[in-house]
């Protein structure tokens, strides 16, 4: 108990501490809240601050220096309701933001550019069909907006670039790259796709866990693209797009090979590494390989009877967004993984990489093959566990962390609490937070929000773990 009293103590200090204040901003948004809409931007070239704030008549701009002070504001009637959603933005070569509305399908879009100087706009508009497409994600990268879809009848990817009132389109054509299953039979790209829709991962923050289980994930990195796949078990599938060029290179890692192959094997990039996981009941392996040479830099495995030895925390079940439990050891940890999608997250913290192993249940793409394989497991073993997973109606994940230190070597330090943790804390207690909006800037995340009751447009900084400089 003596311990547990310091540690609160220092818990609350921390949420206090590990937040300040930046600015704020007198602003008041009209009613009709389903048009307000707040973005934070970061110019990437100069480093400037951006928050676009909209509601139903007008819409706000300010513009922070890199120091985050107020260098320019401009407030302008709110573009045609017909574009309600404000879906991205780029910066021009005079550092002055334009703004995509567009419909909510996408289809229709109307790009605003914004002079801050001399306070006038220019628009263009643009009609996409996207016949016989789905679209996949948008993204900025490099000051430029992008929408990303998929051909449903050909192996390609179709991006849409806007930039300086030009809008562009690339073909990425996947055809002559051979895709196949773990038994080497011919697949086409569509079909993976079918099956394994592409997840964007958020390369600058941390990702939950769900994302990291998804098969198919694209990265958006600086100049480029990476495309992986995890689809084949026996090993990950990458493809690099240069943004510049749009040319594809093709590169493949070979999964740790298991005993028993079972289809839970996923990848994870970071920062020009690939970190895969396999696993089965009987064991679970786990590698960390460089990209560019292919060369194992670490390589774990853990048999049912052993413990994991390089885990920081304990093993963990969390059901439905209740409290996580201690799994007792680490055959049932494996018992579990086998009723779920399985997958890793990388997260580097400003003294460590945190990396998330697990599985989760949630409910989605491969959700009935999970039901099928749960079923097949209580005919013919009634085990407890899956008897468990099959009447719980909540989402599950089983997992545990890791820490390692910037040459990726294993340390027994515990993780501190994230930057995301106090965000999400601190919006939950706060009443009159609204409209949030989170973005890495430095080292560091603002957490820009509308207070409802002062009405501000707040910014906060946040940042991981104990600002112990008080």
């Amino acid at each position: 108990m003596k311990k547990i009293i310091p540690f609160l103590i220092l818990l609350q200090s921390s949420l206090l501490f590990s937040q300040t204040v930046l600015t704020s901003y007198l602003l008041e948004l009209k009613k009709s809240k389903e048009y307000r809409q707040i973005v934070n931007a970061e110019n990437t070239t100069t480093h400037d601050l951006f928050v676009f704030a909209s509601d139903k008549e007008t819409v706000t701009i300010l513009k922070y220096n890199s120091a985050l002070f107020l260098s320019n504001q401009y407030t302008q009637t709110r573009p045609d309701l017909d574009y309600k959603l404000l879906a991205g933005y780029s910066f021009n070569d005079e550092e002055n933001p334009t703004l995509y509305w567009s419909s909510e399908d996408l289809k229709k879009v109307m790009a605003v550019q914004y002079d801050l100087n001399a306070k006038t706009t220019a628009v263009f508009k643009y009609y996409l069909s996207f016949s016989n497409e789905s679209i996949v994600t948008q993204f900025q990268e490099n000051n430029t907006f992008y929408i990303l879809s998929q051909r449903d009848l050909e192996q390609k990817l179709v991006l849409y670039i806007f930039k300086n009132g030009k809008k562009e389109e690339k073909i990425l054509d996947f055809s002559s790259f051979k895709f196949q299953n773990r038994k080497t039979e011919i697949l086409t790209l569509n079909q993976i796709l079918e099956v394994c829709p592409i997840e964007k991962i958020e390369t600058n923050q941390f990702n939950p866990l769900f994302k990291g289980t998804q098969k198919t994930k694209l990265y958006v990195l600086k100049n480029r693209l990476l495309l992986t796949l995890d689809h084949n078990f026996n090993e990950t599938q990458a493809f690099d797009i240069d943004l510049s060029t749009f040319e594809i290179q093709e590169k493949k890692f070979l999964q740790p090979a298991t005993k028993k192959q079972m289809e839970l094997a996923n990848s994870f990039y970071h920062e020009n590494k690939i970190y895969q996981l396999n696993s089965n009941e009987d064991e679970l392996l786990f590698e960390i390989k460089d990209y560019k040479s292919n060369e194992i830099i670490k390589s774990y495995q853990v048999s049912k009877t052993d413990t994991v030895g390089f885990k920081n925390s304990p093993l963990y079940i969390q059901i439905d967004g209740q409290k996580p439990r201690e799994i007792k050891n680490t055959a049932k940890f494996l018992q579990r993984l086998l009723y779920m999608n399985t997958g890793l997250t990388v997260y580097k913290t400003p003294k460590t990489i945190l990396i998330t192993l697990g599985g989760t249940s949630n409910t989605g793409t491969n959700y009935a093959d999970l039901s099928t394989r749960i079923n097949a497991e209580v005919e013919a073993n009634s085990t407890d566990i899956a008897y468990d997973l099959l009447n719980n109606a909540g989402p599950t994940t089983v997992y545990f962390e890791s820490i390692f230190d910037k040459k990726l070597e294993q340390t027994k330090q515990e993780q501190e609490p994230l930057a995301i943790d106090f965000i999400s804390r601190f919006a939950n207690e706060h009443t009159e937070v609204s409209l949030g909006s989170t973005i890495r800037f430095k080292n560091y995340y603002i957490f820009g929000y509308y207070d409802t009751y002062a009405k501000q447009y707040i910014l906060r900084k946040f940042i991981d773990g104990f600002d112990r400089s008080f």
